[in-house]
């Protein structure tokens, strides 16, 4: 292709992408100014893309109410716990289906625990309620809503572990024994090192899970315990809602989110990428 072709098609390409991106961001940019608007010209029947009047106080007014910092502390709370026992569990089976059961086997293993996360999770929200229901530590607890989220969380950690594991070379394990390293030695030493970036992709993937889940949130917690996404409701004003406040809590719950990804980006990219690199 000639060099007017090419341009033509690098044109056209990155308008397509300033389409895509204007699509993507309208909505964080809505989700932004209306945080900032009076109740007034929120429900005005022209929308105003610019507030006319800022109101910055909103974001002071979401915490007038302290359970909406409580809020936030419980969903960290099951999140990185959550996270924590997904990441751990499923990086020791993962590795024992990736080293250890092989073949046939394995596949059909490896499969059955990844079948585990493809049911819809509203299946099994009524035997769920009745078996936390009937536990000593019952449904308003951090222990119920963490248990349950590894149901979901430990499969996928599992499957995706087991993938980098599979793409770790195994002669280094080999050199290491020779080396006089124990298998223990071996796996915190040499293996963990290799698969570090995966790691860090499936403790983001289970975590984003556990920080924005609603459904069983909604269930399990009462009032000891209630995540962010059952709290947003609460922003009522008799029978109206109070989409500034909605909306500025959820640009406060999006930060802790968003800052990790800006953080560990790096290992997002090379996590992501190693089970594809023989592909």
């Amino acid at each position: 292709m000639d060099s007017a072709t090419n341009r033509l098609i690098r044109y056209l390409f990155l308008s397509f992408l300033a389409i895509w991106l204007v699509f993507t961001i309208f909505p964080l940019y809505f989700q932004f100014i209306t945080s900032l608007k009076p109740v007034a010209e929120i429900n005005s029947m022209v929308p105003t893309f610019w507030p006319e009047t800022m109101r910055p106080e909103n974001y002071a007014g979401i915490f007038a109410d302290p359970g909406s910092l409580k809020s936030l502390i419980d969903s960290l709370i099951v999140s990185i716990a959550n996270t924590i026992l997904s990441l751990f569990l499923g990086t020791l089976a993962g590795y024992a289906l990736a080293r250890f059961i092989r073949g046939f086997a394995g596949e059909n293993i490896a499969m059955w625990i990844l079948s585990n996360r493809m049911f819809p999770p509203v299946a099994v929200i009524i035997p769920m309620f009745f078996l936390f229901d009937a536990t000593p530590w019952g449904t308003d607890s951090y222990f119920s809503l963490i248990t349950l989220y590894l149901v979901f969380n430990l499969p996928l950690a599992t499957w995706l572990m087991m993938v980098f594991f599979r793409d770790a070379p195994r002669e280094l394990e080999e050199a290491a024994y020779l080396d006089g390293f124990t298998p223990l030695q071996t796996f915190f030493k040499v293996t963990l090192p290799l698969v570090f970036p995966g790691m860090v992709s499936v403790a983001m993937l289970c975590w984003i899970f556990a920080w924005n889940e609603y459904l069983f949130a909604n269930l399990l917690t009462g009032t000891t315990v209630k995540t962010f996404p059952v709290h947003i409701p609460s922003f009522t004003s008799g029978s109206q809602t109070l989409w500034n406040l909605v909306m500025a809590f959820s640009m406060v719950a999006m930060l802790p989110p968003v800052l990790l990804f800006i953080f560990l980006r790096r290992y997002m990219v090379r996590g992501l990428s190693l089970g594809v690199v023989k592909g």
